[in-house]
């Protein structure tokens, strides 16, 4: 495959699947949790810490993983990460000790970092003008992946045990591993002959010297911030009057409530048309509509639930335009100009679900609302504040 050539449907649909396999390796513990209370004779409040390990683990691999991207061939990259990953997951199935566990899960989601990787390379792959479309599907499978993963773990786990879970998805990426070639063909260009220490400090610099990288960090942190409070602080919401709902019935909604993001490639082909700056406008405003919406119908389950999925497709309309924006800068950097973009997007998502928690616990919904709203403002002033003097610039991307 040449940078030259177009994504068939076929690639696309292959590389969204292999992006789904690997990040469900984070989120379908979440599932499995009152599981590991009873089998592994823990409490909730440790059983969580699984849950808590695979998120640092995983923040962890795009920090320090990702960035060789530059320096390494992405391709056996990806398998090595496949192979680790694989050999994780069934260590973890033997696991007897929550510690065991949760150590296990750390290590095995520092190598779930595979579509970061992915991405800049295939970015490079593509030729500018389906770049977001590509974006686009590689967000589709992840977000497929995060939604299917607690289901199927669950199914699982009550029909062969908790253990089978680990032992299908190790399978996936034995299956992976094998197909990720010819899938995606090896691309023939030099590496950036960078000491690895240097790899990593260049982030700083990148960071400092592209402004189109600090804009696409503060329009992810901030959407994501606002993403993250709502989501949360819904549990809460959805159990308390006058909803009150069960944990399942709250599974549904979050189900329902993410339906929207399989629009995500739509988005890549939208984006294309109108260009970035166009789509993190969109973005932005369907952020502060959601929260705009809940204020008024608060109560209301069916504008929840609408809300739900506006706020979900606005956070994936921001990811590809940002992205798309990013990996137009540097060719040789992109997978450093990413880890810096998806670090700052998980600063953004840990202040929010910080944020969000303490906000409910003093002043209920309403603060949560006013936070999701204060983001997509903070989001429309950086947006404005390096529209204006940088305007052919942006217009050119």
């Amino acid at each position: 495959m040449s940078p030259n050539t177009h994504f068939t449907p076929l690639v696309l649909a292959g590389i969204a699947l292999l992006c789904g396999l690997s990040v469900a390796n984070v989120y379908f513990n979440q599932a499995l949790l009152p599981v590991f209370a009873d089998t592994l004779h823990a409490g909730a409040g440790q059983t969580s810490w699984i849950a808590t390990a695979s998120q640092m683990g995983y923040a962890l691999g795009m920090l320090l993983i990702v960035p060789l991207g530059d320096r390494v061939s992405p391709l056996r990259l990806c398998r090595v990460l496949l192979a680790w990953t694989c050999v994780l997951l069934l260590l973890a199935s033997q696991a007897t000790h929550l510690s065991f566990l949760a150590g296990a899960s750390f290590l095995l989601c520092m190598g779930t970092c595979i579509p970061q990787v992915l991405l800049p390379y295939l970015a490079g792959l593509a030729t500018a003008g389906e770049r977001s479309r590509v974006i686009a599907w590689v967000q589709t499978g992840l977000v497929t992946g995060i939604l299917l993963s607690r289901a199927i773990a669950g199914w699982l786990a009550d029909h062969l045990g908790w253990q089978s879970v680990y032992w299908v998805a190790a399978s996936a990426m034995v299956l992976c591993a094998l197909a990720l070639p010819s899938v995606l063909p090896r691309r023939d260009t030099p590496a950036v002959s960078v000491a690895y220490g240097r790899l990593l400090s260049s982030m700083l610099h990148l960071f400092w010297h592209e402004p189109l990288l600090r804009l696409s960090c503060a329009l992810g942190a901030a959407v994501f911030a606002a993403f993250s409070a709502f989501w949360s602080v819904i549990a809460f919401k959805l159990m308390a009057p006058p909803y009150s709902m069960n944990a399942a019935d709250v599974g549904l909604f979050s189900l329902w409530g993410a339906l929207a993001t399989l629009l995500t490639p739509a988005a890549g082909k939208v984006c294309e048309r109108f260009g970035t700056v166009a789509i993190s406008l969109v973005s932005i405003l369907l952020c502060g509509l959601s929260f705009a919406l809940t204020i008024a119908w608060s109560n209301n389950f069916i504008v929840l639930l609408v809300c739900a999925n506006l706020l979900s497709f606005a956070l994936q309309l921001g990811q590809v335009a940002n992205q798309t924006r990013i990996f137009s800068l540097r060719p040789e950097s992109r997978s450093r100009l990413n880890t810096v973009y998806m670090v700052c997007n998980f600063c953004g998502g840990a202040f929010g679900s910080a944020m969000g928690g303490y906000l409910w616990q003093r002043f209920g919904w309403t603060g949560c609302v006013l936070l999701g709203l204060l983001c997509a403002v903070l989001a429309m002033v950086a947006l404005l504040a390096i529209l204006r003097p940088r305007q052919k610039q942006l217009s050119a991307i």
